[in-house]
């Protein structure tokens, strides 16, 4: 029970972080209008956050996961798990913040962007945690 909460943490943080991602992309020009900044303040901005979050983020989850998650192969689970937190975050976050000025609609292509985010994000959440499990075993191995 207890590696399963474990899983279903990590999992959350793994939704947590592509739910930020998702919802710096989709509120693009509310975030502008609201800020009062110009776009291409805020395109920079947008990428120190990806890039600086990206980096931050993949180690402090390899951390958690090797010293966590790593030693079984239900690991591999949390490449499945962060989608339901994903979409309950961003289910609450469209309740507590509904789009209600027209302008403030993402552009059409927006969608192809976050499909193919969406397609990427388990492969990458599926490497980091093999690199964990293997590094974790060799560990194991070597003591």
């Amino acid at each position: 029970m207890k590696y399963f909460l474990k899983l279903n943490v990590v999992s959350m943080l793994y939704g947590l972080m592509f739910f930020i991602s998702l919802e710096m992309q989709v509120n693009y020009y509310r975030i502008v209008r609201l800020t009062e900044w110009e776009g291409q303040y805020f395109d920079i901005l947008s990428l120190l956050v990806h890039g600086v979050g990206f980096v931050v983020a993949t180690i402090a989850l390899y951390k958690l996961t090797f010293k966590w998650i790593a030693h079984r192969r239900f690991v591999y689970w949390t490449t499945i798990f962060w989608l339901p937190y994903t979409a309950l975050f961003i289910f609450i976050f469209a309740s507590v913040y509904p789009i209600t000025y027209q302008g403030d609609m993402p552009a059409p292509v927006q969608g192809l962007i976050l499909f193919a985010l969406f397609l990427f994000y388990p492969f990458y959440i599926g490497t980091l945690n093999m690199i964990c499990y293997h590094s974790k075993s060799d560990d194991v191995q070597i003591k």
